[in-house]
């Protein structure tokens, strides 16, 4: 049996609970291909509940979060603790947006609320490392949703992917850890609503573009997802 263990780092936006799932329901559909056959075990972190013993695990998620890494919680520095361990033991560990910062701010990088503001809708991202983790891709479309950047990779980090807003999109550590700000478990209907639930914080003409994209443009979500699944069970 392969055991998954998905670290959630946050609820679905108070305005989105009753009408769409949480975030480990989010990845569940996203990996439907292997799921079926993996036995998945979720922990809501923020409410500062974790595994006790990280080896009965072939692999982690940590999800998305409207928190900052950055935060004064006691849950957010357990989690820093948590992820040293898991890649001690080079168990593969998957950070998605939250998760691709807290992965960053534990092992030695930065993280900052950007004084670009908001990244939001569907971007374009150029892969400075052809053959990642990711795939094979020169470039990718995907769902961004954030304020927060990495701003500087912890140690034998490699860069995988970013662009002129958000320069590291994407990072790997050997062929263990696997970092996206991007968020490939959000659908189009999904992140509309969240764009709308968050309007107010977010700059007229960035909401507006991100409206845009999100309206006309493909996402490459189903083009990554074989490549996480492979990363996620390659110890199984």
């Amino acid at each position: 049996m392969f055991n998954l263990c998905i670290l959630q780092a946050g609820p679905i936006n108070r305005y989105l609970v009753q009408d769409y799932p949480s975030y480990d329901k989010m990845f569940s559909s996203l990996l439907d291909e292997k799921i079926q056959f993996w036995n998945a075990d979720v922990y809501n972190i923020y409410d500062n509940i974790f595994p006790e013993k990280l080896d009965n695990y072939n692999a982690f998620i940590i999800t998305g979060s409207a928190y900052g890494v950055y935060e004064n919680h006691l849950w957010i520095q357990e989690l820093f603790e948590i992820i040293k361990k898991i890649a001690h033991l080079k168990i593969p560990l998957l950070g998605i947006c939250f998760g691709h910062q807290a992965i960053a701010q534990a092992l030695g990088g930065h993280v900052i609320k950007s004084s670009k503001g908001w990244g939001v809708g569907i971007k374009e991202i150029t892969t400075k490392k052809y053959n990642s983790l990711l795939g094979d891709f020169n470039k990718l479309n995907l769902i961004f949703f954030h304020q927060d950047q990495v701003v500087k990779l912890p140690q034998n980090a490699e860069l995988i992917a970013g662009n002129s807003f958000c320069n590291i999109s994407s990072f790997s550590i050997g062929d263990s850890v696997l970092a996206l700000q991007a968020h490939p478990e959000f659908n189009i209907d999904f992140s509309l609503k969240l764009l709308h639930a968050r309007k107010s914080s977010i700059e007229p003409a960035t909401y507006l573009e991100a409206i845009n994209e999100l309206e006309t443009l493909e996402h490459d979500s189903e083009l990554i997802t074989p490549n996480i699944i492979n990363f996620l069970r390659q110890k199984c």
